[in-house]
């Protein structure tokens, strides 16, 4: 064995979704700004990214967070958000999953009953509250970034024909459907259907639908499906499961469907400022919380600034080596030709 890396981790999960929290080992991210180092670091990091998120120490749905020296003054820790499959500009269960590890890690002190925590992003700052009672941290709150509502549209697909989707903006654009508006019931034994649905679904709205940030013109592709069933039980307003890939869905609601649903609830009226909505997963029953906090703008863009709240737990320690003789040191995903 030679080894060229050794990478220090902290393996988690935020209500149910797994993110492994680098902390040691990252070489130095060249940048002025944290879009710069996001940018640097998929032209010649990227290497990391698959090293650690995919096969053989991790797999497809696994997501990640590198924690970096922060370039803005006021923040604690710079952050970029990856999976095994892309990189994110926002990720909700990786902000209380690093959260976590920052603080029971002591990378951070813990103060209680609130510890807080500012996160430098690819969107800005993002500021973090943690709940700590004994030195153990549980729930988590972080303001999101500015989340818009864009339209309600239709689209045709091939064997299904004209869906109605709103479209929204959560930190990642996300396409919203009824659930039983296209005859599935969000259920395990649904599973292969709604993946093969989401997908077709996905790659339509992105051929029939432009969006674009009206800040970030990078910002220009609909990353999720997500479908939904409205008040499915009592204290539950939103049943829901999000497709991202082949195989791809989040095991929680994500913390950024979560900001693009209450989102689209404000702009359609459902909610006002101050008031609340429950969101569960529909694979495991996990569930987040999303609050209106404020109203703003995005440009032109009438937005608001939500507040998502979640729990995440420690799984382990990793220490990662990276083998020179390993053939497959940076990784691989086991996807269909």
């Amino acid at each position: 064995m030679i080894i060229s890396r050794i990478v220090q981790c902290v393996d988690t999960h935020s209500c149910g979704e797994p993110t492994r929290v680098v902390l040691g080992g990252i070489p130095k991210v060249s940048g002025k700004t944290m879009k710069e180092k996001y940018a640097y670091f998929k032209s010649n990091l990227d290497d990391l990214r698959t090293a650690l998120f995919q096969e053989p120490r991790g797999f497809d749905n696994m997501l990640g967070v590198f924690v970096l020296e922060p370039v803005h003054q006021r923040a604690d820790f710079g952050v970029i958000y990856a999976s095994a499959t892309q990189y994110f500009e926002m990720c909700g269960d990786s902000t209380f999953s690093v959260t976590k590890a920052l603080i029971e890690t002591g990378m951070i002190e813990a103060i209680e009953p609130v510890t807080k925590i500012r996160l430098d992003t690819y969107g800005g700052i993002v500021e973090v509250e943690a709940q700590v009672k004994n030195g153990v941290v549980g729930d988590i709150t972080y303001q999101s970034v500015p989340t818009f509502f864009l339209k309600t549209t239709a689209f045709n697909v091939p064997n299904l024909g004209k869906v109605t989707a709103d479209i929204a903006f959560g930190g990642l654009w996300y396409a919203f459907i009824d659930a039983h508006a296209v005859k599935v019931d969000i259920t395990l034994k649904n599973m292969k259907r709604i993946f093969a649905l989401g997908m077709s679904l996905l790659e339509e709205v992105n051929k029939q639908v432009e969006v674009c940030h009206p800040l970030d013109r990078s910002l220009n592709t609909i990353s999720l499906v997500t479908f939904f069933e409205k008040n499915p039980k009592k204290g539950i307003d939103y049943k829901i499961v999000n497709i991202y890939g082949d195989n791809a869905s989040c095991r929680s609601p994500a913390g950024t469907m979560s900001a693009a649903c209450i989102a689209t609830c404000f702009a359609k009226g459902e909610v006002k400022v101050g008031q609340q909505i429950v969101l569960e997963n529909g694979w495991i029953g996990s569930q987040h919380r999303a609050k209106v906090v404020e109203e703003t703008k995005v440009g032109d863009q009438p937005a608001i600034i939500p507040a998502l709240t979640a729990t995440a737990y420690l799984t382990g320690l990793h220490q990662a080596i990276l083998d020179s003789e390993d053939p497959y040191r940076y990784g691989f995903l086991l996807t269909e030709a």
